[in-house]
């Protein structure tokens, strides 16, 4: 960890990994996993963290949080979205496995589950073929294979009856539901996020159907003991630092999301799962804009300002405001909502600015398509609020915009681009 936690794909496939920070970790649009040295860089620039208390406060995935619980922080892990509750109360909160006194031990529970005979319920209907092989795209979701569905259906229902029942706390049931949230994202017939499946198992090219086609099968989280007493929120982030503002904190860590796209409906299915409360949507395609089966509770309950162009920086700035913490650190990207300008400014204005920067490649649904901008920077912002020496924000702006620039005209996209130009001239 000293020299930096690097994501490297052989090694820390989140499927096969044993590593603690990117087992089973959720496939994420803006998933910080290939930031992580980035991310450290600028929490060992901050000290050493061995039990000082680390906010994560738009948690996700919680792959920043298991980075700063390895570093021997106290982690604190917030997401108002349902589905990462569990998967950050099993990695952030336990140190290790939990008894299951009634059944065993974990490891005995999910060999239960995985032994359970198929059962059509919520997902089966909903969100599968009627036949795996003999479907019609116009009326059949296709989010995943039947049998998969089915095994979905057995395993929350069964976990549903064991919490019902007593035979599990809500600490193991989140145990349970973390690794059937992760086997929901990595055998679903999508890209990635759940707004569209794809049209066939696989896609045009079916490079994915060694996983979509798998049978589904939990394996067990991995646990890390940091000796904290970590805490998992679901709550809104400006509550959150509202309610804690009393006391301050070592450092607060900031991922509010860059643009339009809401995580309730990108990830809705994962909210189906975690609630089970089955939502009532026609069980086939009927063309009144169903097909992706969104539920529609992002609206009403969960709807976020970040993803407004006209609300995100006073949200940011009141949110930045409200934080009462030595340093915070705020993650955005060159193509974010709020502008580069108004977020550093707001940061300025606390304190001392420091900027970590990275080359990215940006998301594309498709690898093959081509993009007249394939790259842009990521930020790690680092304000420390216990500094009265003040940054001149013009100066980090043309930092950062002479970053983007070398790395857009360092790519290869880019340079192919530069070089039809120049021949078609």
């Amino acid at each position: 960890m000293k020299n930096g936690t690097v994501y490297r794909r052989k090694h820390h496939a989140a499927s096969r990994t044993s590593d603690f920070v990117f087992n089973q970790l959720i496939p994420y649009i803006g998933n910080k996993r290939k930031l992580l040295d980035l991310i450290q860089a600028a929490l060992l620039r901050a000290g050493e963290g061995k039990g000082k208390v680390f906010l994560d406060l738009f948690a996700g995935s919680g792959v920043v949080s298991r980075l700063a619980k390895t570093l021997g922080y106290q982690v604190i892990a917030n997401d108002w979205e349902p589905y990462t509750r569990p998967i950050n109360t099993s990695y952030i909160t336990c140190n290790y496995p939990p008894l299951f006194k009634k059944l065993g031990g974990y490891e005995k529970a999910i060999a239960q589950l995985n032994a359970l005979p198929p059962r059509i319920d919520w997902f089966t209907e909903h969100l599968c073929p009627r036949d795996d092989e003999h479907y019609d795209v116009k009326e059949d979701r296709m989010f995943y294979m039947r049998k998969n569905g089915m095994r979905i259906d057995a395993i929350r229902h069964q976990i549903a009856e064991w919490r019902s029942q007593g035979t599990i706390n809500g600490i193991e049931e989140c145990c349970l539901l973390a690794p059937l949230i992760y086997q929901a994202c990595y055998r679903s017939n999508t890209s990635g996020v759940f707004k569209g499946f794809h049209n066939g198992w696989g896609g045009r090219t079916r490079t994915a159907l060694y996983r979509i086609a798998t049978d589904l099968k939990l394996t067990h989280a991995v646990f890390f003991d940091n000796a904290q007493d970590n805490e998992v929120l679901c709550g809104d982030a400006q509550k959150v630092v509202e309610d804690l503002q009393s006391h301050e904190l070592n450092l607060v860590y900031l991922d509010p999301p860059y643009n339009q796209h809401p995580y309730g409906s990108n990830y809705h299915v994962l909210n189906s799962v975690t609630l089970w409360d089955k939502p009532k949507l026609p069980k086939q395609i009927t063309g009144h804009g169903d097909k992706s089966a969104i539920r529609t509770d992002w609206r009403t309950e969960r709807r976020s300002a970040y993803n407004y162009r006209d609300e995100a920086t006073a949200a940011y700035r009141k949110l930045l405001a409200t934080v009462n913490a030595h340093y915070v650190l705020t993650s955005y990207s060159t193509d974010g909502m709020i502008p580069l300008r108004d977020m550093l400014q707001a940061n300025a204005d606390r304190g001392h600015v420091h900027v970590e920067m990275k080359g990215y490649k940006r998301y594309r649904v498709s690898s093959q398509r081509f993009s007249k901008k394939p790259m842009n920077v990521e930020l790690i912002i680092m304000l420390d609020t216990h500094t009265n020496k003040r940054n001149h924000v013009d100066e980090l702006l043309t930092q950062i915009t002479s970053t983007e620039k070398t790395v857009l005209k360092n790519h290869r996209e880019t340079m192919e681009d530069r070089q039809l130009m120049l021949f078609d001239a």
